[in-house]
């Protein structure tokens, strides 16, 4: 098969270290590997020209803005600048402008050598693979992780939010079939007026080449002076839905029966600033690593030095969509997991089994769940066994790109039977 991997989203630089882009390289490679042909085509490639490229197999086409698109941009931003206003309009210009410029890029370069399916990661107004798919006469299936035009209502009110919702509801309808990563995503696509028929829920996963249970390293333990105490781990966004605000008080409590114990917090957020602050004032910084955002390729490495792995999200004023990456990447290699009982969460992990759940926003529950993990590691060792069995078998990245040529070879037949 022939795939066509697209992103429109202009935040999402593929070869960068965003969650986001660790997801289409994994799942772009493992397409790869099943035997497929990939073209990932982006807007963005890395997030400033300092980074260096994560590494990917398949074949990068490289899709920025054209000159015109960023022109008119400028002009709205400019015109923002004279009257001394701020917001987010000439970001949201700029994302309808690319879609239309990118069906018209695509088209040229496809006309002759179509892919079999389109494969789209949704965005806001990302309107290019309805457009082409029609074009191609192929069937699009679309990737959903989030309610984005709820998101961009909720969290960035930018004026253009019924804009943005309408954008969303008239792609989502035309795709031929769309994956959301968990139960509530799929009720909320199928609120749009999507048939139920064409969702699918299919959950993040894990490479399992790279994410499995393995000995510590000593050179990592040493290079991050980890020290001969237990070692807690939190790989993630630093976002206040990530729950990140519950670490100070957590350390604080944990240090009182474990002295030497570390926290490693592998991640770059706007809430970093406010978590050293927090550290600092309880006099529990020396307890804390910050490594900040690592490439992907070194994140198992430093998970399995981990004796307890963190997901601790709070109580959100919306359904918990997430299919967290952390929780499944955590689980492969092997560690106990204490993570709030929300969502996906309490349905990927069997408390007391493959790991432990408390109530999310209870700091006593979480506490006292770290401390049972730390106070018997043969338990501890139990959890986790377990737990690398049950994503292994079920949530790897092999298995979802199974699911998806699967799905698109059926959609294909139907266009050949009528």
């Amino acid at each position: 098969m022939k795939i066509l991997y697209l992103c429109s989203d202009l935040g999402i630089p593929v070869l960068g270290r965003k969650g986001a882009a660790v997801h289409m390289r994994v799942m772009s490679e493992a397409l790869q590997r099943a035997g497929h042909s990939v073209v990932l085509a982006a807007s963005a490639l890395n997030k400033d020209p300092w980074e260096a490229s994560q590494p990917v197999s398949v074949e990068v086409m490289h899709l920025p803005p054209a000159p015109e698109v960023s022109q008119a941009v400028l002009g709205l931003t400019t015109f923002n600048d004279s009257i001394g206003v701020e917001n987010s309009l000439p970001g949201e210009l700029r994302r309808i402008l690319y879609n239309q410029q990118l069906v018209g890029q695509l088209e040229r370069r496809f006309r002759n050598h179509a892919p079999d399916f389109i494969l789209e990661r949704a965005a806001l107004y990302a309107t290019a693979g309805v457009h082409l798919a029609q074009k191609l006469n192929i069937p699009l299936l679309v990737e959903l992780n989030a309610p984005l035009a709820l998101e961009q209502s909720a969290y960035r009110a930018t004026g253009l939010g019924k804009l943005a919702a309408q954008s969303e509801r008239w792609a989502l309808t035309r795709a031929d079939a769309i994956f959301a990563v968990s139960a509530p995503l799929r009720d909320y696509v199928c609120s749009l007026e999507v048939p139920e028929a064409r969702v699918q829920v299919l959950p993040n996963g894990v490479d399992v080449e790279l994410f499995y249970p393995a000995p510590r390293n000593p050179e990592l333990h040493a290079k991050f002076a980890l020290g001969s105490g237990p070692v807690l781990g939190f790989v993630g966004g630093l976002r206040p839905w990530h729950g990140v605000q519950a670490l100070p008080l957590l350390v604080e409590r944990l240090v009182v029966r474990y002295p030497q114990l570390r926290l490693v917090i592998v991640g770059e957020g706007p809430m970093r600033a406010e978590l050293e602050s927090a550290f600092s004032a309880r006099n529990i910084d020396a307890h804390v690593i910050f490594t900040g955002s690592l490439p992907h390729l070194e994140v198992s490495a430093l998970i399995r030095q981990f004796d307890v792995a963190l997901a601790p999200y709070p109580v959100l004023d919306h359904a918990f969509y997430f299919s967290p990456l952390k929780l499944f990447e955590y689980m492969a290699c092997g560690i106990p997991v204490v993570a709030a009982a929300v969502g996906q969460i309490a349905d990927v992990i069997r408390d007391d089994e493959t790991g432990l759940l408390y109530p999310p926003d209870d700091i006593d529950a979480l506490t006292s769940a770290c401390l049972r993990v730390l106070a018997d590691p043969e338990f501890g060792q139990r959890l986790g066994t377990a737990a690398a069995a049950e994503v292994h078998a079920h949530y790897t990245w092999s298995g979802n790109a199974t699911r998806i040529v699967e799905q698109a070879r059926l959609l294909i037949a139907e266009r050949v039977g009528n």
